[in-house]
C-alpha cells in the first residue's frame, strides 16, 4: 500500500533539488528513500506539474494519470457545482481524485462514490488541500452496487478510459453510458459531463445539452437533468468569461466571399451547431456552407468569436502566399486553417520573417480552392 505521508517527505526533500532531472532525482531520492518510495514521488512531481492548468493548488494534491485526466479544472468544476441548489445534499458518482467534489462541498454537503482505493485516498487528501473535508462524504464502493436513485441531486462524469484503456464505446464506459443516463433521470436533478463529440443519436431527449468551452477548446458537453435544467435547450458557454449564446432556430446564413472583417468562432460554438445564432450576432455571412469561419462588413465585439481585419485574400498556393507576406513585411506568423490538409506548422517553419508585421493567415477549403486570407488581429 502507498505510503502517502512517506512519498509527502521524499517529495518535500525533492524539492531542494529543482535543477536535477527526472532520472537524476530518482537516483538521488533513493539514496535516503526505499525505491518504491522514490518512484512514486518523482511521479506524483510530473503529474503536479501537469496539473498546474487545471488545479491552483496542484502542488500540494495527489493525482492518477487517468483522475488527473479525466478531472474537471477548477474553472469547470465551479461552474458545475454552480448548478445545483445551496445547502441541499448531492452525489458525485465517481469522483476520482476530487475535482468536481471539491466544489460541490464548496457549496454544502456532498457524497463522493469511487471504486478505485487509491482515487479514494488521494481524493480525501484532495478536499482537505481546499478545506472542505466537513462538507464531504467518501464512499468506497462501485457506484452500480448503490441505490443512487434514492438520492436528490446527481453528478456524472462517466470514466472514459477504464485500467488503462481508452473505450471509445459509451456502453463500455463506467458507468455505461446507458446506466448513467438512466440514473440522472430518475432523480429530483442531475448534471452529467460527457465528450463534446457524443453522438447525437445517444443524446437523451429530455436533456439540456450545454457546450462549453475553457480559453477556446471545446471541452465537455453537459447534459442536465430535472431540477439542474435552465429552460434552454440548446446552448454554448464560453469560460471563463460565462458568455451564452442559445439556440433560437436562426435560419442558415448565405455564403459570401472574404468581406472587411473574418470572425473565427469559439470551439463550443461550432460544437453547437450555432454558426446560424451567431451570424445573426454579427450580420454575417459564412465564407463557406461547410467551413466555420464567418465575414462580415461591420466589426462586432463578441466572446463568440475571435475577430480579424481582412488585408486580402487569394487562391492559395506556398509561392504566391510567401510573395504577399515579404510585400506586407510579415514578421510573425500564425497560420490557421478549416478543411484543409496542410501543416500549418512546416509553413510558419519555412517562413523566414521580412519584417515585424504580425499577420495571421487563414486557410479555407472552397468547392473547386484553397482560400488564402491574410488578417491582422484586432
Amino acid at each position: 500500500m502507498l505510503d502517502i505521508d512517506r512519498v509527502e517527505a521524499a517529495i518535500e526533500r525533492a524539492s531542494q533539488r529543482p535543477e536535477l532531472g527526472e532520472t537524476e532525482l530518482l537516483l538521488w531520492l533513493r539514496r535516503e528513500f526505499p525505491p518504491a518510495v522514490a518512484s512514486q514521488a518523482v511521479w506524483q512531481i510530473r503529474l503536479r506539474q501537469r496539473a498546474r492548468h487545471k488545479f491552483s493548488r496542484a502542488e500540494q494534491m495527489w493525482f492518477t494519470p487517468e483522475g488527473l485526466e479525466q478531472s474537471s479544472s477548477e474553472v469547470l468544476a465551479s461552474y458545475h457545482a454552480s448548478r445545483f441548489p445551496r445547502d441541499v445534499s448531492a452525489v458525485d458518482a465517481g469522483c476520482g481524485i476530487g475535482g468536481d467534489l471539491i466544489a460541490l462541498a464548496g457549496r454544502g454537503e456532498t457524497v463522493g462514490v469511487e471504486r478505485d482505493a487509491l482515487s479514494v485516498r488521494f481524493a480525501r487528501r484532495n478536499v482537505e488541500v481546499y478545506g472542505v473535508e466537513r462538507n464531504c462524504y467518501l464512499i468506497h464502493a462501485d457506484l452500480l452496487r448503490l441505490r443512487l436513485e434514492e438520492a436528490s441531486f446527481l453528478f456524472l462524469d462517466p470514466a472514459r478510459r477504464v485500467e488503462g484503456m481508452r473505450w471509445a464505446s459509451p456502453e463500455q464506459w463506467q458507468p455505461d453510458w446507458s446506466t448513467a443516463c438512466h440514473l440522472a433521470a430518475r432523480v429530483r436533478g442531475a448534471l452529467v459531463k460527457t465528450t463534446p463529440v457524443l453522438a447525437p443519436s445517444l443524446i437523451p431527449q429530455d436533456g439540456e445539452r450545454e457546450y462549453i468551452s475553457v480559453d477556446g477548446e471545446c471541452r465537455e458537453l453537459l447534459l442536465a437533468f430535472g431540477e439542474c435544467k435552465q429552460g434552454i435547450s440548446l446552448s454554448a458557454l464560453v469560460l471563463p468569461e460565462g458568455a451564452r449564446l442559445v439556440a433560437t432556430g436562426a435560419p442558415a446564413p448565405s455564403v459570401h466571399p472574404p468581406m472587411e472583417w473574418v470572425y473565427d468562432p469559439d470551439a463550443a460554438v461550432v460544437a453547437a451547431h450555432l454558426l446560424p445564432e451567431l451570424a445573426q450576432i454579427l450580420d454575417g455571412y459564412l465564407l463557406h456552407p461547410q467551413i466555420a469561419y464567418l465575414t462580415a462588413k461591420h466589426r462586432v465585439n463578441t466572446p463568440f468569436a475571435r475577430v480579424y481585419r481582412r488585408i486580402e485574400h487569394f487562391p492559395f498556393s506556398r509561392k504566391r502566399l510567401f510573395e504577399r507576406l515579404r510585400a506586407l513585411r510579415a514578421g510573425s506568423l500564425t497560420l490557421k486553417k478549416r478543411g484543409v490538409d496542410i501543416s500549418p506548422e512546416q509553413l510558419v517553419r519555412q517562413w523566414k520573417p521580412a519584417g515585424d508585421r504580425a499577420i495571421t493567415v487563414l486557410l479555407y477549403r472552397t468547392d473547386s480552392s484553397v482560400i488564402a486570407i491574410l488578417a491582422e488581429n484586432t
